[in-house]
């Protein structure tokens, strides 16, 4: 069985697992009900699974379930010869491939993805490359607490470790 059918048998699976859930949820409302409550139409597509919630500043917000039918595979492409990141002739190689992992995290023209390009796909503690194997966090430049947003000019992509750093450094600012 190829990724792609799976996936697509997957999304089917939980669909049905979602449907009879709403049902004995719900044992004496009607199909359409249930429907119009759990169920709505996003980007042309009927049926997906989703919910409005209020989020952290009182505005409604949609959640949807991910569409896992939809994911692209993307094959795994073999590293060259004998490379290795310890080479400093490879360097360039290494920093592309890393940057084709990055692209592929984010859907396309989404937020986090303008985010990351934004960045030249790099850690703005560091300068590291963004994806190089240590974990990410989303980082807001001007704390919410004290008036930030959740827009793209107040985010960045950074290392969990950096992270890390940058509140350990804050904290200590605000105990002088």
């Amino acid at each position: 069985m190829v990724s792609k059918e799976t996936f697509g048998y997957i999304s089917h699976r939980v669909w049905q697992y979602l449907w009879r859930w709403a049902k004995r949820r719900h044992p004496n409302k009607n199909t359409k009900w249930i429907r119009k409550r759990y169920f709505k139409t996003i980007k042309g597509v009927k049926w997906t699974f989703a919910c409005t919630i209020g989020d952290r500043r009182g505005k409604d917000k949609e959640l949807v379930l991910y569409p896992i039918a939809k994911t692209l595979i993307v094959r795994h492409i073999k590293v060259k010869g004998d490379a290795s990141p310890d080479d400093p002739s490879l360097k360039e190689y290494w920093e592309s491939r890393q940057q084709k992992d990055g692209k592929t995290r984010f859907e396309k023209g989404s937020k986090l993805y303008k985010i990351a390009s934004n960045q030249k796909w790099r850690c703005p503690l560091c300068g590291e490359p963004l994806f190089n194997g240590e974990e990410t966090d989303i980082h807001h430049i001007v704390p919410v607490a004290e008036g930030g947003t959740d827009d793209m000019e107040n985010l960045q992509h950074i290392h969990s470790s950096c992270h890390k750093q940058v509140h350990k450094t804050q904290v200590k600012s605000r105990l002088k």
